[in-house]
């Protein structure tokens, strides 16, 4: 039987993120009967150390409050749930912890349900069978086309591939309720269920595309409290025929075509494409037009294939990190400031190069922190620094950084007004060790077969 719409609902931009509103999410969820809720639960905007480190980048507490809001509004109600990128950048540690919460909030409320479990994590085996001449073939870096090194792969800690809607298709005709995906593709998690009804490709992408981020599409057109960002609130997708109709599930907020068109180009470098693994959506032709109020339709995009293709993120670990925060607040030494840190590092460089190697980063707030040289202001009275210190192991950094402190609350300069304490430091200990260091090593879109078995989808019961 031929569906004739379909209704997804995205309950928040990302899972551990501010917090679902519970009643809103309840509400949308019995006034509109959806076919699924999908929710996207990570990034790679937070930087490459929670990939690496397997760690999550929004508070514990908030994913384990949005995981029971959903599950308390879907179980119940029959309404499958699809999460992606699940624990934020998607990789087995990040993925298990996710599963493990999902059965501690199940066993609590006496949730039953089948769950599928889909890990993103690739063997570098899989990239280095392609390699032709110390390159992967078929690959190319997003930002710059330089094809991915077989030594990046081998220098990579962690890999994980961007799925599309295939794995998660897999999983929901494989009967899941609900699905706990690793890195996935942020329109897909909400793409998957439409296209695997028929629906058409670009709607049901272009649809996820603008409600990934929930009420970021929508503005506030009665200010309240609620609208105003205290909590999450859900927006609402739904297909019918030849477009799609956005709006929010409260009526403060509303999906508005121009709304709608500026989240279009959110994180994008190109209005009219949306590329995603099966190929790419092309909006060149979308209608934005005002349904109602608080409602926008949407139609004309489509869907052109193209070899598939995934995007693989990877990092590596290129040492340790020590910082060292203070400000300086004397006139004096702001103007020499340039001099003194460049005899500072090198006066480090002479002392622990022996040690290991380490490199001092400085980052000043109040003096050309944002404009650099294009600063148009005059000089500051005060500058606050953060000497950033990653060296070959936790114990150099230490060092450094803490002879960095030492040696710059005593320097002497020029029109000093004292014997020490030239800067200000608020916290003791001043020396903060921040432990491994995690560097992006692949950001590449690999052409592979559709066929390959990248992506397994693991299916368990889960009861009280």
């Amino acid at each position: 039987m031929v569906m004739e719409s379909i209704t997804i609902i995205t309950p928040t931009g990302c899972i551990g993120n501010r917090g679902i509103d519970r009643e809103a999410l309840a509400a949308a969820v019995a006034a509109e009967a959806p076919h699924a809720i999908a929710v996207d639960a990570g990034s790679i905007d937070c930087g490459p150390w929670y990939l690496g480190a397997g760690r999550e980048h929004s508070p514990i507490a908030h994913i384990e409050w949005d995981i029971e809001v959903i599950l308390d509004c879907a179980i119940p109600n029959g309404i499958p749930v699809i999460i992606g990128s699940a624990g934020g950048s998607g990789a087995r540690a990040h993925v298990d912890r996710t599963v493990e919460i999902v059965r501690r909030i199940a066993a609590a409320k006496g949730h039953r349900f089948r769950l599928a479990v889909i890990y993103a994590d690739v063997d570098p085996d899989f990239l280095l069978e392609r390699e032709q001449d110390g390159v992967i073939a078929g690959s190319a870096q997003i930002t710059d086309q330089t094809p991915l090194s077989a030594d990046a792969v081998r220098a990579s800690d962690v890999i994980v591939g961007m799925m599309g809607v295939g794995p998660i298709i897999e999983a929901l005709e494989a009967g899941a309720d609900v699905i706990v995906a690793g890195r996935t593709v942020d329109a897909a998690v909400i793409a998957a269920l439409p296209i695997s009804k028929g629906f058409d490709k670009g709607l049901s992408y272009h649809m996820g595309d603008i409600m990934e981020c929930a009420e970021s599409c929508a503005i506030e057109i009665e200010p309240t409290l609620r609208a105003l960002g205290r909590n999450r609130i859900p927006i609402i997708g739904r297909i019918v025929g030849n477009a799609f109709f956005l709006k929010p599930a409260v009526t403060t907020l509303a999906c508005t075509p121009e709304s709608c068109l500026m989240h279009s180009a959110y994180e994008r470098t190109d209005m009219d494409t949306i590329k995603v693994p099966e190929g790419r959506v092309d909006r060149a032709t979308a209608l934005y037009e005002a349904e109602d109020r608080n409602t926008t339709r949407i139609s004309g995009s489509r869907f052109i294939d193209e070899p598939h293709s995934i995007l693989f993120e990877g990092v590596r670990k290129v040492g340790y990190r020590s910082i060292f925060p203070f400000a300086v607040r004397t006139p004096q030494m702001i103007s020499q400031l340039d001099e003194i840190l460049a005899n500072v590092d090198e006066i480090e460089r002479g002392l622990f190069s022996s040690a290991g190697n380490f490199h001092i980063h400085w980052h000043r707030y109040g003096q050309d922190a944002v404009l650099g040289a294009a600063e148009p202001e005059t000089s500051p009275y005060e500058v606050g620094l953060l000497a950033d210190v990653v060296a070959d192991s936790q114990e150099l950094a230490h060092d450094v950084a803490y002879d960095l402190f030492t040696r710059i609350g005593f320097w002497r300069y020029p029109g000093r007004y004292t014997t020490a304490g030239n800067i200000a430091v608020t916290l003791s200990p001043a020396v903060f060790d921040g432990g491994p260091v995690y560097e992006f090593s692949i950001y590449h879109a690999v052409q592979i077969d559709e066929s390959e078995p990248l992506f397994k989808v693991e299916i368990m019961e889960v009861s009280e």
